[in-house]
């Protein structure tokens, strides 16, 4: 495993999963042999990693995160009626969250080879200790986040936080709960690699042990 994805779960706990925007070196990467939703393939790298592709894509309001889908009054109509919202605010709510202005060929989720953002499934307690420990990095400045309810995991957190350079946090939302197999206790939480190597090495030089809290 990665060292950096180790010393996370040794210092924070929890299971950390590698994510690659674009071309992974990867070998042990497979390709799904079905159809999955971005946080359903986040669940399934637990058994090793997977490669997703336009093709393997199944939830279009992920695709359109990753610049795979831009028709965006066809998921706006989907949004509205499955979750019955007015047409505009689901408008709003696909315009407000981020995305892939251009989609890449690949992306592989699960993999420990130079991962672009790391996310976790994580409880309370853990994403306590981790902020506080990125406060400390960066002289008490508070965390600033944004939350959404919908496309948690795909945009709100992994795309959000490969565009943004920011740690990133979401509740989840309606689909990544049920298949993405987030628990009620947990929330969804992303690192960009500059930040997870910072918090790492921060922790190395303290000399903290795994689990050890302050």
């Amino acid at each position: 495993m990665n060292l950096k994805l180790r010393l996370l779960e040794q210092h924070f706990g929890g299971w950390w999963c590698g994510i690659r925007f674009g071309k992974t070196s990867d070998k042990k990467a497979r390709r799904p042999e079905g159809p999955l939703r971005f946080c359903e393939a986040v669940a399934s790298s637990r058994t090793g990693p997977v490669t997703l592709e336009p093709e393997t894509m199944e939830c279009a309001g992920g695709s359109r995160c990753l610049g795979w889908n831009q028709e965006e009054e066809m998921i706006g109509k989907m949004m509205a009626e499955k979750a019955g919202l007015d047409p505009e605010v689901a408008r709003q709510i696909l315009i407000s969250t981020p995305h892939l202005e251009k989609g890449l060929h690949e992306v592989t989720v699960g993999t420990d080879e130079d991962p672009d953002v790391v996310v976790s499934f994580s409880q309370p307690d853990t994403v306590m200790n981790l902020l506080r420990e990125w406060q400390a990095l960066h002289g008490g400045l508070p965390v600033q986040v944004e939350i959404s309810g919908f496309m948690s995991v795909c945009g709100a957190v992994a795309v959000k936080t490969y565009l943004t350079g920011r740690i990133c946090l979401s509740f989840g939302c309606l689909d990544a709960r049920e298949y993405g197999s987030i628990g009620r206790d947990r929330l969804v939480v992303g690192l960009p690699k500059k930040e997870a190597d910072a918090l790492v090495r921060s922790l190395s030089d303290k000399g903290m042990k795994p689990q050890e809290r302050r």
